[in-house]
This record gives structure tokens, C-alpha cells and sequence, in this order.
């Protein structure tokens, strides 16, 4: 297949050893993907509707060890999707396995970091919802990065704390999992935070 534009820009946001691969499961697994601007709430995501069909979105600012481990993330459940439809839990069982299944051929020390290999292999044993939710794996990940991240991860905060999350200024509240409950100052809505996001610390509201 003659790579175009668009094909030649898939391959340039996953590490050069395992894009082909990524590319084949798009080929073998059909979806709309679309290379989204960074989301402060999500990293990707996966959707489908019946008049759209699949659509997968992976945000664009992730180091390319991040952007593979989310768009495999997301990839699986579109084929957890496709044999099971809305049956079964979003990230059940059948989704672990096929979450997997689609990382274990390139699980290899010749494709990828050993550092990060040797962290996905635990992590793939029983994988949360979300990547951030296992602090090795956020912490692999983040040393492929070009640029530190700035600020400090809400984790590190007290209880109470009040921080910046882009526009917002939050007040960190109870943990739910992987994502804190956090309300707006201002209009009190409460928003979900991934506990090992960057955050912005500021003064206590007065």
C-alpha cells in the first residue's frame, strides 16, 4: 500500500521498531483514528456508533512509548467491542486478555526498552483502566520524555490542597480509584483527576 500523508503521519508518532505492527492493527481491526489534542481528563479513547462505526483517539502530546501503550489500550477495546458489544464491562476480563494478546508480540527487548518491557509485563498481568493508574508505568514512561513535565502529580498533594488544572482551580477531594474527585472553587461542579497528573499547586483559598 502506498503510504500517503495521512498513513505517513501514523507512523510517525510510534517508536520506529513497532509502527508497522500498529499500523497492521489498524488494518486488521478497522476505526476512525484521530490524533487528538491533549485532554487534561484522558489520554485516548474509544467509541462507536452505529451511523460513525469505530473511532479510536490517541492525544498527540504523548512521548511515542505513551502514545503506543494508549492506542494498544484503545485498540483493544475495539476488538473486545467487536465480539462482545456493550456485555461486558468496559474493562473486564475479555478486555485484559485482548489488551494482552495485542501487546505480547512485541513484549521483546528488541523492540522496545527492557526498562519498559519489564514494566509492561506486570502491568499486563492484571492492567487498570487506565495507564496512570499503575505509578511504575507512569514512571517509565515519563523518562522517554523529551521535556519534564512541570508542576507536581495531584498524588503528591495533601487532601483540601486547591491547584490549577489548565483554566480550573480545584480543590483536591477523596480518591476513587485512579482518579481523584476534585471541585471547582468557583462553580463547586466536581471533576475526576487522574491522581498521577501534573497539576499546578497554588495558595489556599482564603
Amino acid at each position: 500500500m502506498t503510504k500517503s500523508k495521512k498513513i505517513e503521519s501514523f507512523f510517525d508518532h510510534f517508536p520506529p521498531e513497532v509502527a508497522e505492527y500498529c499500523f497492521q492493527l489498524w488494518q486488521d481491526h478497522p476505526f476512525d483514528f484521530i490524533v487528538s489534542k491533549a485532554r487534561g481528563t484522558k489520554l485516548g479513547d474509544f467509541r462507536y456508533s452505529p451511523t460513525k462505526g469505530y473511532q479510536v483517539t490517541v492525544n498527540h502530546n504523548l512521548n511515542p512509548y505513551a502514545f503506543l501503550v494508549t492506542y494498544i489500550h484503545e485498540v483493544a477495546h475495539r476488538v473486545t467491542y467487536d465480539i462482545h458489544k456493550s456485555n461486558v464491562n468496559p474493562h473486564g476480563i475479555e478486555w485484559k486478555r485482548n489488551f494482552y494478546e495485542l501487546f505480547e508480540p512485541i513484549l521483546d527487548e528488541e523492540l522496545l526498552p527492557a526498562s519498559l518491557v519489564h514494566v509492561l509485563r506486570k502491568y499486563l498481568q492484571n492492567p487498570a483502566a487506565t495507564s496512570t493508574g499503575y505509578a511504575p508505568l507512569v514512571t517509565v514512561l515519563a523518562s522517554f520524555d523529551t521535556q519534564p513535565a512541570i508542576g507536581t502529580r495531584l498524588i503528591d498533594l495533601e487532601e483540601g490542597s486547591v491547584f490549577q488544572l489548565k483554566n480550573l482551580i480545584l480543590i483536591k477531594g477523596k480518591l476513587r480509584r485512579t482518579r481523584y474527585i476534585c471541585q471547582d472553587s468557583q462553580s463547586r461542579k466536581n471533576y475526576l483527576v487522574a491522581k498521577n497528573a501534573y497539576v499546578q499547586p497554588q495558595e489556599p483559598l482564603v
